[in-house]
């Protein structure tokens, strides 16, 4: 006779199975299936749910195009002002004017110096930003 496990029947003897043991194994079972089933439910819901990310904006929505007028550098901690004809040159483009902000430069690099130490210059200017619907491309 081959090696059999300790607490095991003999082989020739024929294994019973209480009812209880074969209700609580399918018992069990139709739980673990039931768990497995509403899980893949919910995963599948989600899915469907997050169908429309991602997608294209409907036709009718606007999208837009964006530009900024910033003061420029004309020299090493010089700027020059934006003008006020550019300002109105875009508005008469098409472009609309959303917000204005300040543009503050601060500048330590300025070879003039007091006392030894130098010089720091804070300069001020405004910023200007634009948009615009895009062009629909046909």
């Amino acid at each position: 006779m081959g090696w059999l496990p300790r607490g095991s029947p003999p082989r020739d003897v024929p294994v019973r199975h209480s009812t209880l043991a074969r209700f609580a194994a399918s018992s069990l079972s139709m739980k673990l299936a039931s768990g497995i089933t509403l899980c893949l439910v919910l995963a599948g819901l989600i899915v469907w749910g997050q169908r429309n990310r991602g997608a294209m904006p409907p036709p009718n929505t606007p999208t837009w195009e964006y530009r900024a007028l910033v003061p420029e550098e004309i020299a090493v901690g010089h700027y020059k002002q934006v003008e006020w004809f550019d300002v109105q040159s875009l508005g008469l483009q098409g472009w609309e004017l959303v917000s204005v902000t300040s543009w503050v430069i601060r500048n330590d690099e300025h070879k003039g110096k007091v006392e030894g130490m130098p010089r720091i210059v804070t300069q001020n200017y405004m910023a200007y930003y634009f948009k615009r619907p895009k062009p629909v491309e046909r």
